[in-house]
């Protein structure tokens, strides 16, 4: 299938362009930046996530989603996330295309709370509770779509390899502090996309425990 990324130049969205070419599959990616990723199989537009018409372009043809948007300050206010969700969704709309992950992380709308008191009192509030405040607001109206999505909320992100052994948690009760590699990572989201697996739910995502 052909598969566009929103923000696949870097980190967990580079790794789920690589992922995606290892599967066989036809990689879109829409970015400000150059990607390092640069292969004549490649397709990328330049521009801003924001950008209805940019996305129109990057979604011909295809036949799933992935948004993998960061931000280097995530200790300021931010509206990327949301907006490029809005944007996303319409252009969707507008291809009659259905099928979306969004990764988000671990703090965003149910997981708040629920990753230890370090993580909850100290790191989240101080680096992380105004972006993860835009990137509840890009899940909320994403839930109230009627796209076919998956929210992936993973742990700490690191380069590490790919183990697969991933822990899917789908409830508060369960929800952990974790870290996973970003190969971890894509290898789910692919695997989201071309099972059709946690439809309409947000996994939160960590190494699983021996």
């Amino acid at each position: 299938m052909r598969i566009a990324i929103i923000g696949g130049s870097r980190g967990t969205g580079l790794a789920v362009a690589h992922e995606a070419l290892a599967r066989g599959h036809e990689v879109v990616i829409v970015s400000r930046s150059d990607p390092r990723l640069i292969r004549d199989d490649v397709r990328w537009l330049g521009g801003d996530a924001r950008d209805t018409t940019v996305l129109e372009r990057a979604l011909e043809g295809c036949s799933a989603t992935v948004t993998a948007l960061g931000v280097t300050q995530t200790w300021q206010n931010t509206n990327l996330f949301s907006q490029a969700q809005v944007a996303l969704s319409r252009a969707m709309d507008n291809a009659g295309l259905k099928r979306t992950v969004l990764i988000t992380g671990l703090g965003a709308g149910d997981s708040r709370g629920h990753q230890g008191w370090l993580y909850d009192n100290v790191l989240f509030p101080v680096f992380l509770a105004r972006s993860y405040a835009d990137k509840d607001r890009a899940e909320t109206f994403l839930q109230k779509s009627d796209l076919d999505w998956t929210i992936v909320r993973p742990g700490r992100l690191t380069d590490g390899p790919k183990k697969n052994k991933v822990a899917a948690l789908l409830t508060p009760e369960t929800y952990r502090y974790g870290s996973i590699s970003r190969a971890d990572v894509a290898a789910f989201v692919l695997g989201c996309v071309e099972k059709g697996t946690y439809l309409r739910q947000t996994p939160q995502i960590v190494d699983r425990k021996s």
